[in-house]
């Protein structure tokens, strides 16, 4: 017999890079540990993924259950209202111990959505009125993941256009609505992270590091006692055995000699990964002990060839490759250190990147530029 209710909110999409190891993963582990638990998923989507794509990332299972619900563009508070909207009367039907969000606008829409139900509730007792509406009461626990800074990341991915944050440089119009959708992602920060003695239910945060759990505490007064570390989305270590016949397949698969060091990069050619800096790095390496060899596990291999050729290195001692993510460990096993660079930025050292967890599960020696707090304790 089922005894509890957990209903996901995710925001952000299914089709995230991260989905499957960060969200489904856990979520899939969680049935396993728990026969007496049953998970509906809901995903407020942009669009609606292809039926292709819908059945190769959910699998079927007899107490996950996926709803899919429409999401709008951002523009402030205002814009999250028809989520707030379709949660409501989804727990109309579907019914909650205990609902997770992931990130601060999942967790806003959570939050507003439970507060407006039990006031609600609270109104048809007073009315006398004993039609229950919802499948939700006040012993309901809601708890929102904190997986990043929305507000800063959010600046930090406009800033590249400009000179800094909010540049006076810029078109006035853009100037004004960057910095005001940048003071909504921060006052809704506020809300959902802040301590609040008034609610009459269960409140509850997961940082995914020590630095962001002391951030959210300083900045956004959130309560010391109800922040957790997340543990259960950290991938299991790749077991030794596995690890050396995959290092040998692949190592034989690249032309790649037992005493050749390897220097593994996993990910995308963007201006945040500083591959600039990861390429700098190998040439001293490779300028110390010319049998040292660069792994690069990248869908962006047109973009990185052009880069390695310009700083001449040699063909022998590179690879590019785009690999399947459930193949991604087999090559990771062929490397000795993962290189993880990332620009001075406090959504940097507050972070917990997925590929420092994928790198600490292959058993990587990680090499960094001491912007994440997490790598420099």
């Amino acid at each position: 017999m089922l005894n509890q209710k957990i209903t996901f909110v995710l925001y952000d999409g299914i089709t995230n890079s991260v989905f499957v190891s960060q969200v489904l993963q856990p979520i899939l582990n969680l049935l396993k540990e728990n026969n007496n638990i049953e998970i509906t998923l809901v995903s407020f989507e942009k669009k609606r993924p292809s039926n292709k794509t819908l059945i190769e990332l959910i699998p079927a299972h007899d107490r996950l259950n996926f709803i899919l619900c429409r999401r709008l563009p951002f523009y402030g508070k205002s814009s999250l209202k028809l989520a707030i909207y379709q949660l409501k009367n989804l727990f109309k039907i579907i019914g909650a111990h205990k609902i997770i969000s992931r990130g601060p606008l999942a967790g806003w829409i959570s939050l507003q959505t439970v507060k407006q139900i039990l006031s609600e509730e609270t109104f048809n007792v007073k009315e006398k009125n004993s039609e229950k509406k919802y499948q939700i009461n006040t012993n309901i626990k809601l708890i929102t993941q904190a997986r990043g800074l929305c507000a800063e990341e959010y600046r930090f991915s406009t800033q590249e256009n400009s000179e800094e944050t909010f540049n006076v440089k810029e078109n006035f119009i853009i100037k004004k609505i960057r910095k005001s959708i940048y003071n909504q992602f921060n006052q809704i920060e506020k809300e959902v992270y802040r301590k609040d003695s008034k609610l009459s239910f269960i409140k509850t945060i997961e940082s995914v590091s020590p630095a962001l759990k002391e951030y959210l505490i300083s900045n956004f007064n959130a309560s010391k006692t109800q922040i957790t570390i997340a543990k259960r989305d950290l991938p299991q270590n790749i077991n030794e055995k596995e690890k050396q016949k995959w290092r040998k397949l692949t190592r034989n698969k690249l032309n790649i000699k037992e005493d050749q060091s390897v220097y593994c990069y996993s990910g995308s050619y963007k201006p945040w990964q500083c591959i600039p800096e990861i390429i700098e790095y190998f040439c001293k390496q490779y300028e110390k002990n010319n049998k040292s060899f660069l792994l690069m596990l990248s869908p962006d291999k047109t973009k990185l060839n052009k880069f390695l050729k310009k700083n001449k290195i040699p063909k022998t001692n590179y690879a590019i490759l785009s690999v399947k993510p459930g193949d991604l460990y087999k090559y990771m096993a062929a490397g000795d250190i993962g290189l993880l660079f990332r620009e001075k930025d406090i959504i940097n050292w507050v972070s917990r990147p997925t590929k420092m967890l994928e790198y600490q599960a292959s058993g990587l020696k990680i090499v960094h530029n001491q912007t994440i707090a997490w790598l420099q304790n």
